[in-house]
């Protein structure tokens, strides 16, 4: 059932408005190039959701910025993720499944094919009640180095 029905109109445009800005602000962080969808095969709380995640992106996924959100399952108890990544096309999506899958359970990981695919994810899951979300940017699209400019004397 979509909860927006219960909702005052006016409610619904800001709930909508919220969907569209949190789009545009993730859109903005980097160019993001993968959409990844990864479970657990045990009832994940959302600490070790976020452990095992974050553990995984460090150990498997290095130089790879991301940002993801942890959505509760909808049919049994626990969370997966729902993540976006940039800096990853020397990364074989089909070893990182693997990996994946060895350690925790199933995934779905997809290029990313235009600018709405990212708009209508974080619409979709980010902005969810019950939902956690974190970003991690490296090199270049981390915001420190936005502001870096290289001074020849």
């Amino acid at each position: 059932m979509n909860r927006a029905r219960n909702l005052e109109p006016e409610k619904r445009l800001k709930v909508a408005q919220l969907n569209v800005e949190m789009g545009d602000w993730v859109h903005s962080l980097a160019p993001w190039q993968v959409i990844s969808h990864m479970t657990f095969s045990w009832e994940a709380s959302i600490h070790s959701a976020q452990r095992c995640y974050e553990k995984f992106m460090r150990s498997e996924m290095r130089g790879v910025s991301y940002f993801y959100a942890l959505e509760q399952n909808p049919s049994r108890d626990g969370y997966h993720v729902h993540a976006l990544w940039c800096d990853c096309l020397n990364k074989s999506r089909r070893e990182i499944w693997r990996e994946w899958f060895q350690r925790y359970g199933r995934a779905r990981i997809e290029p990313v094919n235009n600018r709405d695919d990212v708009a209508d994810y974080c619409a979709k899951y980010v902005t969810k009640e019950g939902s956690w979300w974190n970003v991690k940017l490296l090199g270049q699209w981390h915001p420190d180095f936005k502001e870096f400019k290289l001074v020849s004397e």
